[in-house]
């Protein structure tokens, strides 16, 4: 039984270049596009570039190595990008901090070169194309700025003629030439990142905020929309009048029954002790009402050691 393996397709899977998805592709396709744009301007008989391959004086491609059968004596142009590096602009390379959900923006530039290899069969003429790439590269910087890019164009340095050698496939270094033109380059890279779950947690917290059960202090059933009704409870002080009818000292409610002493009853988590209980209503049991339903009575909260 053979077994089957993954198949992966790169470019669907990303969408189409961007500084914002695939930026080392795009710095390419972005310096392919602007040597194509310069010379389909040239006109017929100066190097004039076309998109159909049978029309185009100029060969201008991204591959790795260039077909020789491309070439077919015309010149052509090869692009190879060199090493990048992240660019640190500060402690942490922080921009901003959210401080609710610890969201961290950071920043970098992100410099590299990329080298356009000018290749012939004539010596003379991978120079004089070099020259002609890295001039309107250094001249007309500004669209390639805004492109994208940060700073491009400055400096760009043009290297000696040597043999091909690996740029076309199946050469021998005897029959094609080829002059590189060095460009440096940089763009801005902005990222954001949040911790795992913050924004979840955000949301509960959220929730619990705006439907969270706070105390009414009200004798009657009012209470806030977003309130649960809770009926609370306090153990009053000492009495400040034991010979009152009240044992708080004062007067109970008409049609109560008036308690002039504690009852003492068996402790509910421990029988063999005794306690005294005091109510802060005495003619009332204490009441506390569900969700919803109708209220149901339970013991009173003030109980201490006797």
């Amino acid at each position: 039984m053979t077994a089957k393996t993954a198949e992966t397709s790169p470019s669907p899977t990303f969408p189409d270049s961007s500084f914002k998805y695939t930026p080392l592709r795009h710095v390419r396709v972005l310096f392919i596009r602007f040597c194509q744009g310069l010379f389909f301007s040239a006109p017929p008989g100066s190097y004039h570039w076309e998109p159909d391959e049978e029309k185009s004086e100029i060969h201008i491609s991204s591959e790795n190595k260039i077909d020789p059968l491309y070439l077919n004596q015309r010149p052509g142009l090869q692009f190879t990008r060199g090493p990048v590096a992240f660019y640190s602009l500060g402690m942490d390379d922080r921009e901003r901090l959210d401080l609710a959900t610890e969201q961290k923006e950071k920043g970098v530039l992100v410099p590299g070169t990329m080298t356009i290899n000018v290749v012939s069969s004539v010596m003379q003429e991978t120079e004089d194309l070099a020259w002609v790439v890295a001039e309107h590269i250094w001249l007309l910087r500004d669209l390639l700025m805004k492109a994208g890019f940060f700073e491009i164009g400055r400096q760009p340095q043009i290297g000696s003629p040597s043999p091909a050698g690996s740029i076309i496939q199946g050469d021998s270094g005897s029959e094609f030439y080829v002059t590189p033109v060095s460009v440096p380059w940089q763009f801005a890279r902005n990222s954001k990142f949040t911790p795992l779950g913050k924004q979840i947690v955000r949301g509960i917290e959220q929730m619990l905020t705006m439907r969270s059960a706070r105390p009414v202090r009200s004798v009657g059933p009012a209470y806030h929309p977003f309130e649960y009704p809770v009926q609370e409870n306090a153990c009053p002080p000492e009495t400040f009048a034991p010979e009152a009818s009240d044992a708080q000292g004062r007067t109970p409610s008409p049609g109560g029954t008036v308690q002039t002493f504690l009852p003492k009853q068996a402790h509910p988590l421990n029988p063999a002790l005794t306690v005294s209980v005091r109510t802060v209503r005495p003619h009332q049991a204490g009441m506390r009402t569900r969700g919803v339903g109708d209220p149901v009575p339970i013991p009173d909260h003030c109980v201490e050691e006797s």
